[in-house]
């Protein structure tokens, strides 16, 4: 779904690096990270800090962090298309379709242009569909086993 120029084989080569180690060891660094950055805590310093780390968790495919990442950096800054934007996608990569969708609707507010957030949008709504009418034909089927 992105498009901003992240790399495949970039990313491939950092998920190749950092799968040697388990998860509890990665989050630890994340930790280190986060103390580091506890001494250039202005406000704008940790905006910064939040979105590059938040972009970085999302790209190695750690979806917990980047999301509370970027909800902490809509805390600081609500308007944040950058945010709205990864968190909204974040939102997608672990099917809470409807939190997504509120995401890119805000986005959507702020930039009624933003061509990336009109196909997602559409992609998004698309899978929820998809996913409701499963949802709903799956317990049809339930309900018709029930009855013969």
């Amino acid at each position: 779904m992105t498009d901003d120029g992240i790399d495949e084989g970039l990313k491939e080569k950092w998920v190749e690096v950092l799968n040697p180690y388990n998860g509890e060891l990665i989050i630890q660094e994340i930790g280190k990270l986060a103390d580091l950055t506890k001494s250039f805590e202005t406000r704008q310093n940790v905006a910064h800090m939040l979105k590059y780390r938040g972009k970085f968790c999302f790209v190695i495919g750690r979806y917990e962090q980047a999301l509370a990442d970027m909800t902490k950096l809509l805390e600081f800054e609500t308007n944040n298309a950058f945010a709205l934007r990864y968190r909204g996608e974040t939102y997608y990569m672990m099917e809470r379709y409807e939190e997504s969708l509120t995401d890119l609707d805000k986005l959507l507010e702020i930039d009624t242009n933003n061509m990336w957030a009109l196909k997602a949008y559409e992609e998004i709504t698309n899978m929820y569909i998809i996913v409701y009418l499963c949802s709903f034909l799956n317990a049809c089927f339930i309900r018709i086993i029930l009855f013969l």
